[in-house]
């Protein structure tokens, strides 16, 4: 087969990503996205699974390879579950090499667990690439356009020692296009963290929902509601990221703009600022991690699961989706 890879990867990527027999660990949408990406620009990664996973038929299927001896890796894509981090290296640390470089796509386990202190003789480093996995995926098909920030490790090792290099070969592999931009794995964790409180997972769908469920008790049908309160959150989102701020708001029409006009001097106000500032200052300092591990975490995931699988908007979604949802 034709090496299509940059040349910068066919020269010195490839070999020294080969060296360091890349490994991923565990086979969730993340590291699918990312292992599917590195082995399109030609760089062959491997896979280590827990005895008791559910992934080995699909490793297989997907064609990539077991990895049985982990010290073999010199490189490793922690891409599990952030809360998961901590258990796994206790796990497996006598089974992960000396100088190993640990590639993470969060800060949020460095940064609540200390982990290069914990495991000096591994090398953190971060790569977070600012999208879910299957747009990572997606635009790495389309040739589109991604976004990073990256963080390189504190700790002085033996053997390979993390490099910046490293980290731009990674990230251009992968399909990033803007970046990847330094930061510190503190800056990346409270950012991401306090994003998805204050607007992507918090503000977002249950504004939507209620909107939404206000809508139909004053007579509106629940296609139209469904249109207008959840389908038209993408279409705005897109306007909102192709154009930025100014443009955005040129382009809305005189309805919209004085309607937003009146919705932020009502809903922005300073009980809301003093609230959000309130989810800032609790991730600031810590008091969120220890409520995390304080909280049953699938007992919240199963409240929050009937809460929307028993609303109406989740039934009209199912309904529409087939017809509606763009895939």
């Amino acid at each position: 087969m034709v090496n299509t890879a940059p040349l910068y990867l066919q020269i010195n990527g490839v070999n020294m990503l080969a060296q360091m027999n890349p490994t991923f660990i565990g086979f969730g949408s993340q590291t699918r996205a990312w292992i599917s990406n590195l082995r399109d620009s030609n760089i062959e990664a491997q896979v280590f699974l827990r005895k008791d996973s559910s992934s080995y038929e699909l490793v297989s299927q997907k064609g990539f390879s077991l990895c049985e001896d982990l010290k073999s890796s010199k490189l490793i894509f922690l891409l599990i579950p952030d809360a998961e981090h901590l258990n796994f290296l206790q796990t497996y640390k006598d089974q992960i090499s000396q100088g190993a470089v640990i590639i993470v796509a969060h800060g949020a386990s460095i940064t609540e667990h200390s982990l290069p202190e914990l495991f000096p003789q591994w090398s953190f480093n971060l790569l977070a690439i600012k999208a879910i996995a299957s747009e990572i995926r997606y635009q790495y098909e389309q040739k589109g356009k991604l976004g990073a920030v990256y963080c390189l490790s504190p700790n002085d090792l033996e053997g390979p020692k993390p490099s910046k290099e490293l980290i731009l070969k990674l990230s251009q592999a992968l399909g990033v296009t803007a970046g990847p931009f330094e930061v510190t794995f503190e800056q990346e964790a409270r950012a991401d963290l306090f994003s998805e409180q204050s607007l992507l997972c918090g503000l977002l769908p249950y504004a939507a929902k209620q909107s939404y469920d206000l809508l139909r008790s004053h007579d509106i049908p629940k296609e139209l509601a469904f249109m207008e309160c959840w389908l038209e959150v993408k279409l705005i989102a897109d306007a909102m990221v192709k154009m930025g701020p100014e443009e955005f708001f040129k382009l809305i029409s005189p309805h919209a703009l004085v309607g937003s006009e009146f919705a932020q001097e009502r809903i922005f106000d300073k009980e809301q600022q003093r609230i959000i500032e309130d989810m800032r200052h609790n991730i600031w300092n810590g008091d969120f991690f220890k409520e995390v591990q304080e909280t049953d975490i699938e007992a919240v995931r199963t409240r929050v699961l009937q809460r929307w699988s028993s609303s109406e908007i989740q039934d009209t979604f199912n309904q529409l989706k087939k017809d509606l949802i763009p895939k």
